[in-house]
């Protein structure tokens, strides 16, 4: 059976461990001078050598002849510690040995001295996971344990950790991993391995590893047996993250407020099998990358020239305020999209927000046309009126036959935008979902009155004494400005006609928030 890379590259001693520079120093000159303490508290995210630096610890504190703090591996209290069943490490799993008669047995057993080292050394992994009672018991071993016992406790989520343990263990948090240092230790074991990869799959698999050693050899291990010529473009098939061409393609939809087209890229990237939580993560990637391009940092950008080509042509028809608010979004959606039923809706929601301009930061009220503002000059009314020819559809006829208007109202879009932005940062999701289908044309804002027009269907619905009462809290914060609902005439074209006509030639199906079919 073939071995993990994380396992069979695992560092056998503190050189080996990569970017946890001041931690690994800390500890060699502890070792080195025999100013050990009593009990350790490794925390940091997942993979980036918590257990590893333990285990090496463990070693090193029982070694004869410890090389700079580093475990010799030949004494023979190295070869006896080296071997998977010997009494002097005892590593626990606290995610499953969480109750209090393990502790209770961990208590007893603390008391028999040593068999081939100095120390007793007791690692507790995931350590958060222990029961209140398990702590409890745990606390008076943990403040003064037998001379010849050591404490390493590591755990991803720190927070969790009763503070009367945090206070009798000497913490050290363990950093992400740079992508440059995972690169370089990609390069080098894949020279081992005889793997022929060229550059940008390296840097694309750093990348995919987000800091994690481990992960990031996880990922290597499934490219590795995929071709002769591991490449950039087939780390991203193999991985299932998106290509630059497709997330760039996207973007530049959402900067042309070409809403059509956005519903269509969406649809496009689902049925190639892109689910949403990965488009949501991709898009907030590419626009950081924009940013670190805009901001005079592109050499920090990993992409082909090509890709680099194109994503200088998108920053520069973007603005750094746009990008920022476009990682709010996706980064907003990203946690919604776990416990949505209908994920892609939230996201083209998201996407369909910046295409308006209604997302980010709000001013306390929108002036109205016409008013002075802080400079004494009156306020423009910027209004967007898109066609088909600029590459959405032409909802303006449908309009106008079913609510005489003249077009949009911009203040009451941005109400609309804040709207929708309060209700999905409170939860309000079934809520959210009425405000997100409603038009844009739909809204009027006059003398502090937000009136909201909507079909004889829908009207319960908005008018309602606990809706009227969510949406007028969150009004609230803009002024002096109340909700208003209003029915549409009988003869108006429903929301789900106006949704419909711009999805013409995709096969979609419409749901309710309860995942019940509504329309094909």
């Amino acid at each position: 059976m073939k071995t993990a890379l994380y396992r069979k590259y695992r560092p056998a001693d503190f050189n080996g461990v990569i970017g946890q520079d001041v931690i690994v120093a800390t500890l060699k000159n502890q070792i080195s001078r025999g100013a050990l303490s009593h009990a350790y508290l490794f925390t940091g995210s997942r993979g980036t050598g918590k257990t590893t630096c333990a285990k090496i610890f463990a070693r090193a504190v029982n070694c004869q002849s410890p090389i700079n703090g580093n475990p010799c591996g030949k004494c023979p209290a190295c070869v006896a510690l080296s071997r998977p069943g010997n009494l002097d490490i005892v590593e626990m799993d606290a995610a499953s040995n969480n109750g209090v008669d393990k502790i209770r047995e961990l208590r007893e057993n603390v008391d028999y001295m040593p068999s081939a080292g100095k120390y007793k050394v007791y690692i507790i992994d995931e350590v958060h996971m222990l029961s209140v009672s398990a702590f409890n018991a745990l606390l008076k071993t943990l403040e003064e344990p037998p001379a010849h016992v050591i404490f390493v406790l590591c755990t991803t989520e720190v927070h969790k950790l009763p503070a009367t343990i945090l206070s009798r263990c000497m913490r050290f948090d363990f950093r992400l991993v740079s992508e440059d240092k995972l690169a370089a230790l990609l390069t080098d074991i894949f020279a081992k391995e005889g793997v022929n990869a060229d550059e940008s799959a390296v840097r694309h698999i750093a990348r995919l590893g987000e800091g994690s050693v481990r992960d990031c050899l996880s990922v290597a291990d499934r490219c590795i047996c995929a071709g002769d010529k591991l490449t950039g473009d087939l780390v991203l098939e193999l991985t299932g993250a998106g290509k630059t061409e497709d997330t760039a393609a996207l973007l530049e939809k959402v900067l042309a407020s070409d809403v059509t087209g956005v519903v269509r890229q969406v649809e496009k990237l689902a049925a190639a099998g892109r689910s949403a939580s990965a488009l949501a993560h991709e898009l907030t990637l590419f626009a950081r990358d924009l940013i670190l391009i805009k901001s005079g940092a592109e050499s920090d950008v990993t992409a082909s020239e090509g890709s680099l080509e194109r994503m200088r042509a998108l920053a520069a028809r973007s603005d750094i305020s746009f990008l920022v608010r476009l990682i709010r979004e996706t980064g907003r959606s990203e946690a919604e999209l776990r416990y949505s039923t209908s994920p892609r809706i939230v996201l083209e929601s998201a996407l369909l927000s910046l295409c308006e301009g209604v997302t980010g930061e709000y001013e306390p009220f929108p002036k109205r046309s016409g008013t002075p503002s802080a400079g004494g000059a009156p306020q423009q009314r910027n209004t967007r009126q898109k066609s088909g020819s600029e590459g959405g559809a032409d909802f303006s006829a449908v309009k106008e036959e079913t609510f005489r208007s003249d077009g949009d109202d911009p203040a009451a879009v941005r109400v609309l935008g804040y709207i929708r932005h309060e209700l999905r940062m409170r939860g309000e999701m079934r809520l959210f979902g009425e405000y997100a289908d409603l038009s844009d044309g739909r809204v009027r804002l006059a003398d502090g009155i937000f009136t909201v027009y909507v079909d004889s269907g829908s009207f319960s619905v908005f008018a309602s004494a606990e809706n009227s009462e969510t949406v007028n809290g969150i009004l609230a914060a803009l002024g002096d400005c109340r909700l208003a609902v209003e029915k549409l005439p009988e003869d108006s074209v429903n929301i789900l006609d106006i949704i419909a006509e711009s999805a013409k030639g995709l096969k979609i199906s419409y749901v309710d928030l309860k995942g019940r079919s509504v329309r094909r």
